[in-house]
């Protein structure tokens, strides 16, 4: 009878998939979209999917019935930060971090996110990092396979959740603009950086153990579970997703749960143009240049003589100049086009656009490459500038300086790139190298998670490096032997080369005892 119940269980399963909480919480569409891009591979496979996110208005008026939406929307009043002030774009990462952290606290503080957490039973929690270790706490109350998703390369932070650091002394971090090979100068400050990142990941260990204590162990006793030490739940991670593809970012050594799953949230074939702007671009025949600085950099924050001066120049221009704006401008040159919101990927593959100007976000840089248009990328905040010189390196784009007199600058490199056809001819190349995987990306979406939960974790690909400490794993302890061996055997050396001596010599060999005179 309970092996009748069982298989009875199993072919449910199968049917109707399992069901898995998805948590991209951060207020900002870019996020968003990574998290649509997940849960649209789950639901495409058959799963079904409780999605906690800050815009339940971008579901959709009919979402599918196996989706389940969980609106965290309050936490948008968070991002109310104009990006373009220098205040901001320069804060660092505490301020990334501080806003994190408000952000965490505001979702999983929030009932109805409680309530989920509480009643309901998942089979496999999928998170986004983003400079935020509590929500570890998640997966940990729900004794479920946790599936982390990093919306960038690999950190030295992430890479210690899942393996040993062994990144920074060959690859510039995120946040570091360097070339590759690096120079002395650049490897010691990429070490420098690194080690500044881990020493406050240190100091910061008890605040975040304390949070996580805070947010989820009255959550763990309200489903009647132990909640394990944070440490335990931090290091539990099934399978890392990350948001890089080579060919623009360089290539790690990675455990096989670590899946680089770039562009995954790209359709394959995008939704087709509103008839007005299909019609625009059609007809631009000498070419289309796209402008959009994404959601967080406004446009409309630009000064006035700034905007001014930009369109003077996009004026002069031969071609047809789409830029998202978020307001209206009048007295338009007639040659320039600005909607409050543009359909990007759809916009990107149309054949007449000639290039890309991008604040050199992580999803604008892949897009541009899975549609091979060029960049011109304007640099703000965050991993921007790294993006934006990893694409100047790789050939297929050319990098403004962000500030309030950047026109002529502007004006400059994009000439360069619209004169200049071997910007076109690499990002094109680039573009085989990013679609000529052995499956879609999104299918390693729903491919590892099915696998992370019919394995109960994926410990098979887990690197067993995590099993040791930091002592164990620099060899001290084997050095430490090696050196007491090597102080016993050269202690029973001198002794038996001394005793060869008094048997050989006899008692020639030894000094006399000479008694002091006395007077």
């Amino acid at each position: 009878m309970k092996l009748s119940i069982l298989l009875l269980l199993g072919v449910l399963s199968s049917t109707y998939g399992y069901h898995i909480l998805v948590s991209f919480i951060i207020p900002s569409h870019s996020h968003n979209q990574l998290g649509k891009g997940i849960v649209d591979a789950l639901l495409k496979a058959g799963h079904t999917v409780s999605w906690i996110t800050p815009f339940p208005d971008k579901v959709g008026k009919n979402p599918p019935k196996n989706l389940n939406i969980i609106d965290v929307s309050h936490v948008q009043e968070l991002a109310n930060v104009d990006m373009t002030d220098s205040k901001f774009a320069n804060a660092g990462i505490s301020f990334v971090k501080e806003f994190a952290t408000n952000v965490t606290i505001g979702v999983y503080t929030s009932q109805n996110v409680k309530d989920v957490i509480v009643k309901t039973q998942f089979d496999a929690v999928i998170t986004e990092l983003f400079f935020s270790d509590t929500i570890a706490g998640l997966a940990a109350v729900l004794k479920v396979p946790w599936i982390l998703m990093s919306a960038i390369q690999l950190m030295p932070g992430v890479e210690s959740q899942v393996d040993e650091i062994r990144s920074p002394n060959t690859i510039p971090l995120a946040i570091h603009e360097a070339s590759i090979p690096m120079t002395l100068k650049e490897r010691v400050v990429n070490l420098g950086i690194s080690a500044a990142m881990t020493v406050s990941n240190w100091i910061s260990w008890s605040d975040t153990e304390a949070l996580y204590q805070r947010l989820f162990a009255p959550l763990a006793a309200a489903r009647n579970v132990e909640l394990p030490p944070f440490a335990d739940a931090f290091y539990n991670v099934s399978i890392l997703f990350l948001n890089a593809h080579e060919s623009l970012f360089p290539a790690f050594s990675v455990p096989p749960n670590v899946i680089g799953i770039a562009g995954y949230h790209i359709e394959e074939n995008p939704p087709p143009l509103p008839k007005d702007l299909q019609d625009l671009l059609d007809k631009s025949k000498q070419g289309v240049i796209y402008f959009s600085l994404g959601s967080v950099v406004r446009s409309a924050a630009l000064p006035p003589h700034t905007r001014k001066a930009i369109l003077a120049k996009f004026a002069a221009l031969p071609y047809t100049v789409l830029w998202k704006f978020e307001e209206e401008i009048k007295d338009l040159p007639p040659n320039v086009y600005v909607r409050k919101w543009m359909p990007q990927p759809s916009i990107l593959v149309h054949p007449n656009v000639k290039v890309f100007i991008t604040h050199g976000g992580q999803l604008s840089c892949l897009e541009a490459i899975w549609s091979g248009v060029p960049l011109l990328a304007i640099p703000v905040f965050g991993d921007q500038p790294f993006n934006a010189e990893r694409a100047k390196q790789s050939g297929f784009a050319q990098r403004v300086t962000f500030g309030p007199d950047m026109a002529d600058e502007l004006d400059e490199k994009l000439r360069e790139i619209l004169n200049n056809p071997a910007y076109t001819e690499r990002v094109k190349f680039l573009s085989m190298l990013f679609r000529d995987r052995p499956v879609p990306p999104s299918k390693l979406v729903s491919y590892y998670t099915e696998l992370a939960i019919k394995s109960k974790g994926a410990y098979h690909l887990r690197s067993p490096s995590l099993q040791y400490s930091w002592v164990q794993r620099s060899m001290f302890d084997v050095l430490l032997l090696a050196v007491v061996v090597l102080a016993i055997i050269f202690t029973l050396l001198r002794l038996a080369v001394r005793t060869c001596f008094r048997i050989i010599c006899g008692k020639s060999c030894t000094t006399p005892n000479l008694k002091k005179k006395t007077n």
